[in-house]
């Protein structure tokens, strides 16, 4: 395999940063990689620099680090390009959590559908355009791996409107394989194997089988389910019962794309999201701590420090079969629907398993949804397609209809209030509404 350039926009992430420069720097194929860090927050860029070479040392990986804030400084031959952004993340999401609970609208998650979706789309979709223009004109043949939310309507954005190679990676069908495991079938993950497909944060397990031997899983799901603790995702249990099968990665996701899916929240389920300026306000001291340290890091210093307990992120197998030709299943990827899921509209951006190959993507051919199944999924489709356009041409008009004809928003009069208070509260990161 050649020597890659990679380049990591938006590296400071808390979620995403140190557990990607892990996976990467802990794969010996990868050792010699040239890596570009590139954050807008200096300090923060600084940190994960040092970070990187303690990384670097742990592993013996022997990277070519460089460090900017400047992406276009950065992307020049780059092979892929990792982004995992936001602008004021916690202060923009108590915004769209709390504006349309204000106006009528029950309290949801506010990340990746309902009105608080839309508007974090909103937000976002110009950024994630911006990077992907820079690539057409300094690393045309790179690929965007991204991490940041919402996943499906950013690969959209970048699908429907730049000519990059993109592809969405979550780790939520990794939860899902993790929940129903070893909550529910007491076996560890690697015991069982499933297959999902739908839209991100709302993928629906359509096959869960023993990895060994091949034994359908889904009856002892069925049956064993009703003995764990009922306070356990109450809403995708609802959704097994009513609709057949199981749906992930947890409740407060999934939950955002049902109109009546805010009924089995629990009381202050969205607590820890107003508070989380402090909660990263420690984490980032405990990694600022850590980056001032000396020789290799421990495993416990960076588990400690990572989502999920530091599971493996699928990003490195994706990296590696984009650059050594290589064939790599993974549980999921979003990408465009090319017939996978016969009954959605072909272009939407679905989550399904892939094998990802020689710069390409092949996702596996999941056939038909249930039709009630089909019937949630296809709307939440419309409604991304309605979104992003609102996104890139700041279409008033377009916006209005997109939040009227979500499921979670009661009436085109409630769309109008939310969209006018949005667009006062976060006027400075929507200049497209202007």
């Amino acid at each position: 395999m050649k020597t890659a350039k990679i380049v990591m926009i938006g590296v400071g992430s808390h979620a995403f940063g140190l557990m990607t420069l892990r996976d990467l720097m802990r794969e010996p194929s990868m050792h010699g990689t040239e890596l570009v860090l590139v954050d807008i927050n200096a300090q923060t860029l600084a940190q994960m620099e040092r970070l990187a070479k303690r990384l670097d040392l742990t592993y013996g990986a022997e990277f070519k680090i460089a460090a900017t804030t400047d992406r276009c400084e950065a992307l020049p031959g780059a092979d892929i390009v990792v982004t995992s952004v936001e602008q004021k993340h916690y202060e923009m999401w108590a915004h769209d959590i709390l504006i349309p609970l204000k106006h009528g609208c029950q309290r949801l998650y506010g990340e990746n559908g309902g009105p608080g979706g839309a508007f974090h789309t909103f937000r976002q979709t110009p950024l994630l355009i911006g990077i992907a223009r820079d690539m057409e004109r300094l690393c045309p043949d790179a690929w965007i791996v991204n991490f940041s939310n919402p996943e499906s309507r950013l690969c959209l954005a970048l699908s429907k409107y730049t000519k990059i190679k993109n592809v969405g990676v979550c780790l939520g069908a990794y939860i899902t394989q993790y929940n129903l495991a070893r909550k529910v079938l007491g076996l560890q993950q690697k015991d069982v194997d499933i297959k999902v497909a739908g839209i991100n944060h709302c993928h629906w397990v359509m096959d869960i089988r023993d990895a060994k031997t091949g034994e359908d899983l889904y009856p002892a799901v069925r049956e064993k389910i009703d003995q764990v603790d009922p306070d356990w995702e109450p809403l995708s249990r609802e959704c097994l019962k009513r609709f057949g099968y199981y749906p992930g990665p947890a409740d407060s996701h999934v939950g955002e794309y049902l109109s009546w899916g805010y009924q089995f929240f629990k009381e202050g389920f969205t607590d820890w999201i107003m508070k989380a300026e402090e909660g990263a306000a420690q984490r980032t001291a405990e990694m600022e701590a850590l980056s001032w340290g000396d020789g290799p890091l421990q495993d416990a210093e960076l588990k400690s420090l990572m989502i999920e307990g530091g599971m493996r992120w699928q990003t490195i197998d994706i990296i590696l079969s984009l650059l050594d030709g290589g064939n790599r299943y993974v549980l999921s990827l979003n990408v465009p629907n090319e017939g996978q899921i016969t009954n959605l509209t072909r272009g939407g951006i679905i989550e399904i398993p892939a094998i990802i190959g020689a710069d390409k993507i092949y996702g596996l051919h999941m056939g038909e949804l249930p039709p009630a199944i089909a019937t949630l999924m296809e709307t939440q489709l419309y409604v991304m397609d309605l979104v992003i356009d609102a996104a890139v041409t700041g279409d008033r008009q377009t916006a209005l209809e997109a939040l009227s004809v979500d499921p979670c928003v009661p009436s085109p009069a409630v769309a109008e209030k939310i969209f006018d208070d949005m667009v006062k509260v976060q006027a400075e990161l929507l200049p497209q509404f202007r």
